[in-house]
């Protein structure tokens, strides 16, 4: 199951000839939120190590945040969404909303 946790990643830092000493116990400690550094002599030249499942979660957030940003960058289409919320209780109260299978047909 995905870390679902919004704390901030805990970094371990090792230099190449570390991990190919240690590559198996170092390999095992990238999970969950915990990301392998690998150092290197050039900035930028290092590299990183992460449980896939942890990527797959910061990917997925990283999608919603761009999907919530279109959004709310797109003026018409967020004032349509503002407008709608502020009659969403009452026409919740008034019974005025369909069920996904009423608007869709249940199958």
């Amino acid at each position: 199951m995905p870390p679902r946790s919004s704390a901030q990643p805990e970094f371990i830092e090792v230099n190449r000839s570390e991990l190919r000493q240690n590559q198996s116990s170092l390999l095992k400690k990238a999970k969950g939120r915990t990301v392998l550094v690998i150092s290197a002599p050039q900035e930028g030249e290092e590299k990183i190590i992460l449980d896939r499942d942890y990527f797959d979660d910061m990917a997925a957030k990283l999608r919603a945040a761009i999907e919530t940003l279109a959004i709310t960058t797109d003026k018409r289409l967020f004032s349509r969404i503002l407008a709608a919320a502020e009659t969403l209780d009452a026409d919740v109260r008034k019974n005025k909303l369909h069920s996904f299978s009423e608007a869709f047909g249940a199958k």
